[in-house]
């Protein structure tokens, strides 16, 4: 059984990982964007931006995920991609906030995605690798609960740096864009030593190599991603669920900015994104810890339908709002649904996967995190602008969030073709 200390082990890294994600993904390539881009089109430069990285991630841990399985380095086989996927991230995330051409924002973006989730995939699976099947849901419980804390620190942080009152409140009388180069580059070397200390941490967990493959290189890498569809069907519908779920969380993480700043109308929408954020995530942190528990004990599909129809139900509530204060209940709603639904989820998808081919089944479950940000901002980035430009700016990031819901609402109904199994050994 897994002790206290192994689970920490495996959980810490996800904390700055998380951190940085949370604070890029609501505002910071939203701020980059504002810089280098002309307002009317910031919809689908953001596309341009994310898609960009996400296919560079996808790709990363397509490679990675099967392979680390195959891995025989006497060093291990997931601990050599945690720390130079980890190491060789660093350059790039200081490019990201350094450039002033667009394009090496996309880049560097890209390169960003391609390290860090080249380490993101191999140390998934070492929860399968390591901990005992009745023990992943308490196991993803604690990788929720560091993500989660992860979350609202990358939400405090970002919201705080970015925000030109705060720095006047200091004495600082600087510019928006000033106060927003200043910002990003004081988190980025504040997560930077993070995933350095907390990847040093993670490498001490026991991570032995694979056995040597007596077949020849090209068979190992045919072995390494074969898949047969008829036996793992319920992991696959699961996969296709959580594809369109979080297709809407991604699109409304991406324009919630622009939603309160030019929908709402807010002053400061770095302070106001950041104070959604937070009341989010900080429900979600006891929903976490409650699903976790739950998710070992009764019908994880069941616990997943009611769970995402109260994000749902959140979402909903949250498009037709008028101002700030209307906002904060539907808010309160989401985290509570989505922080139930997100770790009952994983915990299913462990389940599934076989514990001897852990890589490859991460590297197969990101893609339910990627594509979305592939193929979300690139199709409600467009709607939106255009909407803006036909019915004045604003009015497009309320049909956005209006979709997100209905694909959100659609990924819960492919959860009824799943049937749920003991965990796959």
């Amino acid at each position: 059984m897994a002790d206290l200390w192994t689970f920490i082990r495996l959980s810490v890294w996800w904390f700055p990982f998380n951190c940085l994600w949370t604070a890029l993904l609501t505002q910071g390539l939203q701020a980059r964007v504002e810089q280098l881009a002309p307002p009317e089109v910031k919809g689908g430069a953001l596309a341009t931006l994310t898609a960009a990285g996400a296919m560079l991630s996808l790709l990363s841990q397509v490679v990675t995920g099967p392979i680390s399985d195959y891995c025989a380095l006497s060093f291990g086989r997931r601990r050599p991609f945690l720390l130079v996927g980890t190491i060789f991230a660093l350059p790039f995330l200081f490019g990201f906030v350094r450039f002033e051409s667009f394009w090496l924002v996309v880049i560097s973006f890209a390169l960003l995605q391609w390290f860090l989730n080249l380490a993101a995939a191999p140390t998934r699976a070492l929860i399968p690798d390591i901990v005992p099947p009745e023990q992943h849901g308490v196991a993803s419980a604690h990788v929720g609960l560091w993500s989660l804390l992860g979350q609202v620190t990358g939400m405090v942080a970002i919201g705080t740096l970015l925000s030109p009152e705060n720095w006047r409140k200091l004495g600082f009388g600087y510019d928006k864009v000033t106060v927003e180069v200043l910002g990003l580059s004081w988190f980025v070397a504040f997560v930077s030593v993070l995933l350095l200390l907390t990847a040093t941490l993670t490498a001490t967990l026991p991570d032995h190599p694979s056995p040597k493959s007596l077949n020849p290189f090209f068979q190992t890498l045919v072995d390494a991603y074969r898949l047969s569809f008829k036996e793992h069907a319920n992991f696959l519908w699961l996969l296709a669920s959580r594809f369109l779920v979080n297709l809407g969380f991604y699109t409304a993480v991406a324009f919630m900015r622009w939603f309160l700043s030019d929908t709402i109308k807010v002053e400061d929408s770095a302070k106001a994104t950041m104070q959604l954020g937070l009341i989010v995530t900080l429900v979600s942190i006891p929903s976490v810890l409650i699903g976790g528990k739950l998710a070992d004990k009764m019908s994880k599909r069941n616990l997943c339908v009611v769970s995402a129809i109260v994000a749902g139900v959140g979402g909903l509530l949250l498009v037709f709002s008028q101002n700030f204060t209307m906002v904060l209940l539907p808010s309160v709603l989401f985290g509570i649904g989505s922080g139930i639904f997100a770790v009952t989820n994983w915990a299913w998808a462990v389940n599934l996967m076989p514990k001897s081919s852990g890589g490859k089944f991460f590297a197969l479950w990101q893609f339910a995190f990627t594509l979305p940000q592939v193929f979300g901002p690139a199709i409600s980035g467009k709607v939106g602008d255009l909407v803006n430009i036909a019915f004045g700016s604003g009015f497009g990031w309320r049909i956005v969030l209006l979709i997100c819901v209905f694909e959100m609402l659609a990924g819960v109904t492919l959860l009824l073709r799943v049937k749920e199994t003991k965990a796959i050994g």
